[in-house]
């Protein structure tokens, strides 16, 4: 008469096998989920500073304005024999 264990040695390791190979996909999934939410944050915070800058600089130019190299023009009105005229810059000489 044969008899079958309920238990053998060989299925407790194949058991043992699959839970732990289904541990280790589940725990590889996690870290990807988790390798592309962190990801996702660097690449927001990366775009939030670039905004940060982009509207600083913005900001920047809007209160300072853009430097001319000569300086601002001056123009001086002057009485002359057929009336009027304006001068521009030849009358920083003067």
């Amino acid at each position: 008469m044969t008899h079958q264990q309920a238990f053998s040695d060989v299925g407790v390791m194949n058991g043992v096998r699959a839970v732990l190979a289904g541990v280790i996909a589940v725990a590889l999934v996690g870290l990807v989920f988790v390798l592309a939410a962190f990801l996702t944050m660097a690449a927001l915070v990366a775009a939030g500073v670039a905004a940060l800058g982009a509207s600083a600089y913005w900001l920047y130019r809007k209160v300072r304005g853009r430097k001319s190299q000569d300086g601002p023009t001056i123009l001086v009105a002057r009485r002359g024999p057929q009336g009027w005229t304006v001068d521009g810059d030849q009358a920083r000489g003067a």
